[in-house]
């Protein structure tokens, strides 16, 4: 009989651990399946914003960014360490670019889970930000990454140059940030497990047996 595990993941899309996370993350479930084959991921992102109160019409660039929040030296070492990192993921990070509010780039990912596409929007807008130097504050850089997953792009252009879940997404942000998550990613399994940081894809998969075996405990209906 087929398991199912249900992933929720808190994550801003200028997070670089965000990113890093999704990779380990991905690598665990690979591994993890190819001996459990019944098992399979449902996989749901919600909201987070470190910088909520970033322009999204008057973008920075990232390097100023980070130099006036970290320090100039901090903020070089961050860098350095981050593309090291990146390389074992198959990240290439890169630190030209603008950073913008990345409210529009939640709500995009909110609204493409009605298409079951989310985690590839994910994915598109990570290489956006952090390989491509894309401004995803854009919404004609939004609807381009909708697009690439096959959204159609005019409705993902209608939907983002429009109101709707505007307060919704900035409220279940500001949720996120409230109730203890104080960083991100945060990842909670089955809503039983819930953990911070971008852990090892060994510390995903302790996880993953420890849930499953939870799970068979718990009697069906």
């Amino acid at each position: 009989m087929a398991t199912r595990l249900k992933i929720d993941i808190i994550s801003d899309t200028v997070c670089p651990w965000c990113f890093v996370g999704k990779r380990r993350l991905e690598r665990a479930i690979t591994q993890f399946k190819s001996t459990n084959p019944n098992i399979s991921f449902d996989i749901e992102w919600h909201p987070f914003q470190l910088s909520p109160t970033m322009s999204k019409n008057n973008p920075k660039p990232k390097m100023e960014h980070y130099k006036r929040k970290f320090g100039e030296q901090r903020a070089l070492d961050i860098v350095a360490n981050m593309k090291n990192i990146g390389e074992e993921e198959q990240i290439a990070f890169s630190y030209g670019g603008v950073m913008a509010n990345t409210l529009d780039s939640h709500r995009l990912i909110s609204w493409s889970k009605q298409f079951d596409k989310q985690n590839e929007v994910v994915e598109e807008l990570f290489k956006d930000y952090f390989e491509r130097e894309r401004n995803i504050g854009d919404t004609q850089v939004l609807a381009d990454a909708a697009e690439r997953v096959g959204i159609d792009r005019e409705k993902a252009l209608n939907y983002l140059n429009s109101d709707t879940d505007v307060d919704l997404i900035r409220e279940q942000a500001e949720k996120n940030k409230s109730e203890s998550v104080s960083g991100v990613p945060n990842f909670t399994i089955q809503n039983r497990f819930g953990f911070p940081g971008a852990q090892t894809p060994d510390t995903f998969l302790h996880f993953f047996e420890k849930t499953l075996k939870e799970v068979k405990k718990t009697p069906s209906l």
